[in-house]
C-alpha cells in the first residue's frame, strides 16, 4: 500500500511540476482551444503542442571571411598620407586581433572614411607617386569588396544575436512588454547597410551609439520572444479553426428560424477570450514582428548569405519563403478568422457596433 500511495505521490508531483512549467500566455492559449472544443463538441490535443523554433547555426557557419591586406612596414607608414596609421596600429594590436565584432565594425567603418576621403586627395596631387596611388586604390577595392561581408559578420556572428535567439528564452508575456528601445537598436545598427549605395556614401550612418545599440539587443533579447510567440499564435490559430470547421462538416451548429443556447456561449468564448484577450497579445506581436522581419529582409537582401544557414534564415528572418516562422503565423490568423466568420455568420452572430 505504501508503495503504491509513494507512486501516485510521485506522479502527483510529476504532473504538477509539469503544469507549474506551463508559460501564462500557454495557458491561455490552451484554455481557449478547450472552451471551443467543448461547446462544439470536438476532441482537443492535450497538452498543446507547438512547432519547435530552431536553433540559431554555430559561429562558424554565419562567419563569412573577408580578404586580408598585409602590408610590410616600409608600406603601411606609406599610409600615413591618408591618416591611417593610428587606426593600422590599433587594429595588429593584441586588443584588436581579438576585438568583438562591433570593434571590428567600427574600425572598418572608420577605415573606409577615412580612405574613401583620401582617394580624392590623392587625385588631385601631382606630386604622389604614382606606385602609391595604385597600392591605395587596391586597398579601397578589396575593402569595398569586403564591406558586405564586414557588416554581415557584424550584426549577424556576435554575443548580441546570439542571446537575443536563445532557444531558452520564454515568449512575450502577456502584459504589455516595451522593447522599442531594442527595435531602435536594430534599426540604428542596420542602417549601416546604406553604406553599401553605390556612389559609396559613408555619412548616413553613425558609428557613435553603436556600441549602445548592441547593449539594448543584448539586454532585451528580442529575437526569440517573438518568434515563439508568432510559433504559439500559429498553433493556437491552426486548432480553433480545424475544431470550429471540423464541426461543421459534420453538421450546422446552427440552424435557421432554431434557438441555440450553446452558439451564445461560443459567442461569449469568442468575445472573453480571443477579442479581450489575444487579439490585444497578437497586436503586439505583429507590430514587433513585422518591423524585426523587415528590417533582416532588408539586409538578406543587400548582404551575401552563407549557403550553409540559408534554410534557417528563410525560417526566422524572411517573410514570404515557404517556411517561414511569419508567413505561418498569417496563414493560421487568417484561416481562424475565416472559421469564425462562418459560424458565428451562420448563428447570426456577427459582431456589429450594437453588440
Amino acid at each position: 500500500m505504501r508503495i503504491y500511495s509513494a507512486c501516485f505521490y510521485s506522479i502527483f508531483l510529476l504532473l504538477l511540476s509539469a503544469c507549474s512549467n506551463e508559460t501564462p500566455e500557454r495557458q491561455l492559449m490552451h484554455t481557449y482551444i478547450k472552451r471551443v472544443a467543448n461547446v462544439l463538441g470536438e476532441e482537443v490535443k492535450d497538452p498543446l503542442p507547438t512547432s519547435l523554433l530552431p536553433a540559431l547555426p554555430p559561429q562558424k557557419l554565419r562567419h563569412q571571411a573577408t580578404t586580408d591586406i598585409r602590408e610590410g612596414m616600409l608600406d603601411v607608414l606609406d599610409f600615413s598620407y591618408c591618416e591611417l596609421l593610428p587606426l593600422i596600429a590599433s587594429r595588429n594590436s593584441s586588443l584588436g586581433i581579438v576585438a568583438q565584432p562591433s570593434q571590428r565594425l567600427i574600425y572598418e567603418i572608420k577605415f573606409y572614411r577615412k580612405l574613401t576621403k583620401c582617394l580624392s586627395l590623392l587625385e588631385k596631387d601631382p606630386a604622389l607617386d604614382s606606385e602609391l596611388k595604385a597600392r591605395i586604390k587596391n586597398v579601397y577595392a578589396i575593402k569595398t569588396q569586403n564591406l558586405p561581408k564586414v557588416i554581415w559578420n557584424a550584426l549577424y556572428t556576435g554575443q548580441e544575436i546570439e542571446v537575443s535567439l536563445a532557444l531558452n528564452l520564454p515568449p512575450f508575456p502577456l502584459q504589455e512588454s516595451n522593447h522599442s528601445e531594442t527595435l531602435r537598436a536594430f534599426h540604428r545598427l542596420h542602417s549601416i547597410i546604406n553604406i553599401l549605395n553605390r556612389d559609396h556614401s559613408a555619412g548616413q550612418f553613425s558609428i557613435k551609439n553603436v556600441e549602445e545599440s548592441y547593449a539594448a539587443i543584448y539586454h532585451n533579447p528580442l529575437g526569440t520572444p517573438l518568434l515563439k510567440s508568432l510559433l504559439l499564435l500559429e498553433t493556437t490559430f491552426n486548432e480553433v479553426a480545424a475544431t470550429i470547421n471540423s464541426r461543421l462538416l459534420r453538421r450546422p451548429f446552427c440552424f435557421p428560424g432554431m434557438q441555440n443556447p450553446q452558439a451564445d456561449i461560443l459567442k461569449n468564448i469568442f468575445t472573453e477570450y480571443y477579442a479581450r484577450q489575444i487579439q490585444p497579445y497578437m497586436s503586439k506581436t505583429h507590430r514587433i514582428g513585422e518591423q524585426w522581419f523587415n528590417l533582416h529582409e532588408m539586409a538578406m537582401k543587400k548582404l551575401p548569405t552563407p549557403e550553409n544557414i540559408e534554410p534557417y534564415v528563410a525560417q526566422v528572418f524572411l517573410k514570404d519563403s515557404d517556411n517561414s516562422i511569419w508567413k505561418r503565423y498569417t496563414a493560421a490568423r487568417d484561416k481562424h478568422t475565416q472559421a469564425w466568420l462562418t459560424i458565428l455568420k451562420q448563428c447570426k452572430l456577427m459582431p456589429t457596433r450594437s453588440n
